[in-house]
């Protein structure tokens, strides 16, 4: 019987120690359709300062990551989009159908700056 314990005890170290030290996940998907841009991002929390930063210097608007934020932002060409995030969950999307093309092309570059920030090592 001591051994069963001890080897569940075993077991159980190990995969919390597992699931803590892997801080390398990172999960990007955009959907791009005729209506809509959905850009969504799960990502090592680590990231979050860094991600911060560079949300704060493009659209100059400081959103707190660490704290569950759920707004709608005004770029400075009058686009809106809608963010959606926590520490390590990142959720953008922008409605097509009310904007014009640059406003698509600056959530583009946005996003793949994004992409950039969370890649880096």
């Amino acid at each position: 019987m001591k051994k069963h314990i001890y080897a569940i005890l075993l077991l159980m170290i190990t995969l919390s120690f597992g699931c803590k030290t892997n801080d390398s996940n990172l999960s990007l998907r955009v959907e791009d359709t005729e209506t809509t841009f959905i850009y969504d991002a799960v990502y090592p929390v680590s990231k979050t300062a860094k991600l911060e930063e560079y949300i704060a210097k493009e659209l100059s608007n400081k959103l707190p990551m660490n704290q569950k934020v759920d707004a709608t932002v005004n770029l400075v060409s009058g686009e809106l989009i809608k963010v959606k995030a926590t520490r390590g969950v990142l959720n953008i999307k922008f409605d097509k159908r009310n904007s014009a093309v640059t406003g698509y092309i600056k959530i583009k570059k946005f996003t793949d700056g994004i992409s950039k920030v969370l890649s880096e090592k």
